[in-house]
């Protein structure tokens, strides 16, 4: 390393940790103790905290939200009783899972989470190849789901004007327009008003909560026709194709997912915000309890308000905001039911901006540790975001939206693929602890921990993990027509295909997992560049080198 960029590494973590900063205290001093332990000098402001990272938890873990955007889906896979059912084994599967997520996180705390954890968990020979698809899953997983958010957002702003104005006749390529006028925005907030994702998130905390309240309460005062409890509770009602109801069931659990996904979000935030170490496993367990429990009487009012399905269905945007078309069945005011959806619109709109910092961060990580060119880990000090990660991320983005324009049902299936994506993200870091790195006794735990209940929630969040690949996210049992072609399993295999080809072509021999860029010793900080591995200081024996 040339010594201006050693005196920048020193002089960027002795500037964090300035007493005279007007907000330093000792957990501060934490921050940057707890980089410093995985090897990481620091390059952000800490300017966001504990209650951005319980927002950007909300935002993108909006369970009811998230829930209303495929509710028909789920309700053709076996009806009322099978999209309750199927909520509350999700809420506890995912509930184990992020037990063990936030303490990995609160163990290293840096923005490349799934990226990081893997390569501290893996055993030194798989250490490169592990981490390396670890931190490509996570991308792909985050790169789709912010171009669903935004689209999700466009389709929802096209299905208000439907039903507003009855003479539009709407276009696929308007739903583009408007997607990328969402996705110009996203690029906006992220680099130039980054700050102020701390206060779009805390709004998002007001539309979750409201919207939630609103929406049961209205449902039940003016519904007038509501399903009678035996559909609600006991009619398993199967429309969905299959035959095996319990197959049926197993896919419609699509639906109660895409109310948990994206646990982890905030985590790719970890190297800006304060006290990182116990706010941010804070934040997504208290989300998460949170939300599993207040959802299931919103998502009870709803079933015995929802109507009679074919109506939803053939009403005027059925199939493109099935939650408005029922508020409207529902109130019979379109102006009302336009208000309420919108509050899921803007969590939507909110959970798209987190979505694309998060992605850059995970490229920026990344790079910082040599997986990509140089150019994507420089970080801008005056708007202190990594721009041109940020750019890398968008542009293919905007890009992508074009195949709606084409073919609508491709470019839905493609993005099915992100389910796949998510839960493989999660299933090295939890499988490598739970099998291999649990066994050694050198691994440091932070300061927010399981104790003697993390064999539990790590072996039922892996079995739920697994239950999730093999049943769901893999179309295994999917026949495949020219109408119903399994994109998702095509996108997955050749995303992987191209990571491959770029560990092999020019990572192999040259990456070795996370790279340590500072050590502190005794108070002083030496420059060093052998891998990472902070968790069986064993391993970390090597003789050091100069970067």
């Amino acid at each position: 390393m040339s010594s201006s960029v050693r005196e920048e590494v020193i002089t960027s973590f002795d500037a964090h940790n300035k007493p005279a900063n007007p907000h330093y205290d000792g957990l501060d001093a934490d921050d940057a103790a707890g980089l410093a332990a995985i090897g990481k000098a620091p390059v952000f402001k800490r300017k966001f905290n504990f209650w951005t990272a319980v927002a950007m938890t909300v935002c993108i873990n909006a369970t009811w939200e998230g829930i209303s955007a495929t509710l028909l889906q789920g309700l053709a896979m076996g009806g009322s009783v099978s999209l309750l059912c199927g909520y509350i084994l999700t809420s506890l599967g995912m509930t184990c899972v992020c037990a063990v997520v936030s303490e990995m996180a609160s163990v290293w705390p840096s923005s490349g989470a799934q990226y990081h954890w893997t390569a501290e968990l893996s055993p030194l020979k798989w250490r490169p190849i592990l981490s390396w698809i670890s931190g490509l899953l996570t991308f792909g997983y985050i790169w789709m789901a912010t171009i669903m958010c935004a689209m999700s957002v466009a389709i929802q702003v096209q299905a208000y004007v439907i039903v507003a104005r009855p003479e539009y006749v709407n276009e696929r390529w308007h739903t583009y327009l408007i997607f990328a006028l969402v996705m110009v925005i996203y690029l906006a907030m992220n680099l130039f008003s980054s700050r102020a994702l701390h206060h779009l998130n805390l709004g998002g905390i007001g539309t979750h909560i409201v919207g939630f309240l609103l929406i049961m309460i209205i449902l039940l005062v003016m519904n007038k026709e509501k399903n009678d409890t035996s559909y609600v509770f006991t009619q398993f009602l199967n429309s969905s194709g299959w035959s095996s109801n319990g197959l049926a069931f197993c896919i419609g659990l699509t639906t109660p997912m895409l109310g948990f996904a994206g646990i982890e979000m905030a985590a790719h935030y970890a190297e800006e915000i304060q006290h990182v170490q116990k706010s941010l496993p804070r934040a997504m367990m208290w989300t998460i309890a949170i939300n599993s429990v207040v959802t299931f009487p919103w998502l009870v009012a709803l079933m015995y308000c929802s109507g009679d399905i074919p109506e939803v269905v053939n009403g005027p945007i059925g199939l493109l905001s099935p939650m408005t078309q029922i508020l409207i069945n529902s109130t019979g005011n379109v102006g009302l039911s336009i208000f309420l959806n919108s509050l899921a619109t803007y969590n939507a709109l909110v959970g798209g901006m987190t979505g694309l910092g998060s992605c850059s961060r995970v490229l920026w990580a990344m790079a910082r540790d040599e997986c990509f060119p140089e150019i994507f880990r420089r970080v801008n000090p005056k708007l202190d975001v990594p721009v041109q990660a940020i750019a890398a991320a968008w542009v293919p983005m905007v890009t992508f939206g074009l195949i709606y324009i084409g073919n609508q049902t491709a470019f839905y299936s493609i993005l099915s693929g992100v389910m796949s994506m998510y839960m493989m993200s999660y299933a090295l870091p939890v499988g490598l602890h739970l099998f291999y790195a649990r066994k050694h006794k050198n691994l440091q735990y932070g300061p927010w921990q399981l104790g003697r209940w993390r064999v539990f929630f790590n072996a039922a969040g892996f079995t739920w993990i697994s239950f999730i690949l093999i049943f769901l996210c893999f179309p295994i049992y999917q026949p495949v027509t020219a109408e119903n072609m399994n994109y998702a399993s095509l996108i997955l295999f050749v995303f992987l295909l191209l990571g491959f080809g770029w560990y092999f072509y020019y990572l192999r021999g040259r990456f070795q997992g996370p790279v340590v860029e500072i050590v502190v010793d005794d108070g002083d900080i030496v420059i060093a560049g052998q891998p990472v591995r902070t968790a069986f200081p064993s391993d970390a024996a090597a003789p050091k080198k100069d970067i």
